[in-house]
């Protein structure tokens, strides 16, 4: 009497096949990973130097932000010294003009 065992049998050169299908994957998987690492290191150092222009650029806008308040201060000083120079001539011209005014009808009076 032959034993029939139940089941299925599988050959030796399934399980090779079924085993070169999984290298042959494996070896896929690990190109696209290693593609996928590239692009990350890429992403990572734009990422860096994405983040220093930011610094760069603040940078930048605090600088002329300081720029901008020494020259609105530089002109501020510049007006007041304008008024100053305005009223300080005023001021020296007042006592010719009454001198003036005051000769003339000095002189109109005799």
């Amino acid at each position: 009497m032959t034993r029939e065992t139940p089941g299925v049998m599988i050959t030796l050169r399934e399980i090779y096949d079924s085993v070169q299908g999984v290298g042959d994957s494996l070896e896929r998987m690990e190109g696209k990973l290693l593609h996928l690492e590239e692009k990350s290191l890429l992403a990572v150092k734009a990422d860096e130097r994405s983040q220093d222009a930011l610094d760069m650029a603040k940078e930048a806008y605090k600088l002329a932000k300081e720029s901008n308040e020494a020259i609105e201060s530089y002109q501020q000083t510049k007006e007041e010294q304008k008024q100053w120079y305005s009223r300080t001539i005023i001021a020296a011209v007042i006592p010719y003009i009454i001198s003036a005014i005051l000769g003339l009808l000095y002189i109109l009076g005799n």
